[in-house]
């Protein structure tokens, strides 16, 4: 294992912004994936039918670059310093600012211009979020965080609010140990979700999630959801875990509000035109629900 390597690539991340790195030897994540399917076949995913793409290489990851042998797990913060107004429509907090993938995949691909120029034999591949890949499971693994109740990482210092990313390499590095599970007796996740999503220890029913409902459903929203005035994604479960209580804040304005949207009341938000919403909305995750999901997603809230 390259000691030097491993802690130039530790440097290099830490540089981009990535407040925590960890190293994972690639192996088939038989068990995983097998919950995964089940997961699948109870129709815990709604019709989010694309999770069972590609479930060989979520699998194995070394189908999905030739000579792969390491993940690289990289954690982003994006909480900010600032709080929604209770009586106003919430937006979700990664979603406040600009589009996570597109920040962070100008920073990966640095990172790995850098890393390859290092030695011709080095490869590098990456995914923000948008790949065949386990993400979760291999931050765990890389000694990231561990995996909450709620089923978002958690870091022991910075909580859950922050990004992950993945880079595969054909080098062996320092491998780091999985974190320690320190969620212990707390259920406190898990009794605030106000569907029931969490419906086990670890577990979620996509079916139940306001984030699903209100970002991923392109149907109406059922009756019986109350999303709580969210109407866009969902922090609830984040927002009371005791690990998010310390307060790490991104210098990254790239995530802090937009006041074109933000904390605004839902007569104002509803006033948007379509043109507005997409220029207001160009370049964020916001943008995903499209403009007849924010329609629908006000509507709900207001009925």
């Amino acid at each position: 294992m390259d000691k030097e390597l491993s802690n130039l690539i530790r440097r290099i991340c830490l540089e981009e912004g990535f407040f925590k790195t960890g190293f994972s030897n690639i192996e088939p994540m038989k068990a995983e994936t097998a919950y995964l399917k089940s997961w699948i076949e109870e129709g815990r995913n709604a019709d989010m039918n694309w999770i069972s793409n590609s479930l060989d290489k979520r699998e194995n990851p070394a189908l999905i670059m030739e000579g792969a042998v390491c993940m690289i797990s990289l954690a982003y913060l994006y909480n900010s310093d600032f709080n929604h107004d209770e009586t106003k429509p919430k937006i979700s907090r990664y979603a406040w600012g600009k589009d996570y993938h597109k920040v962070l995949k100008k920073k990966l691909k640095s990172i790995c211009s850098k890393i390859e120029a290092v030695d011709s034999s080095i490869k590098t591949k990456f995914y923000v979020d948008d790949g065949p890949v386990l993400e979760k499971t291999w931050a765990v693994k890389s000694g990231i965080g561990w995996m909450g109740k709620h089923t978002n990482v958690i870091e022991p210092d910075y909580g859950s609010f922050f990004f992950i990313s993945e880079i595969l390499i054909n080098k062996e590095l320092e491998y780091d140990k999985p974190a320690e599970d320190l969620c212990g007796s707390c259920n406190i996740c898990m009794n605030a979700c106000p569907t029931g999503a969490i419906y086990d220890e670890y577990k979620l029913d996509s079916n139940l999630c306001i984030s699903y409902q209100t970002i991923e459903n392109r149907n109406e929203i059922p009756s019986h959801i109350d999303t709580d005035g969210w109407i866009f994604g969902c922090d609830i479960c984040q927002d009371v875990c005791p690990f998010n209580k310390k307060k790490f804040f991104t210098s990254d304005e790239s995530f802090f509000p937009n006041p074109a949207h933000f904390n605004l009341p839902a007569d104002k938000l509803n006033s948007f035109t379509e043109e507005e919403f997409n220029s207001i909305f160009s370049g964020t995750p916001v943008k995903r629900t499209k403009y007849s999901g924010w329609k629908r997603n006000l509507r709900h809230i207001t009925k």
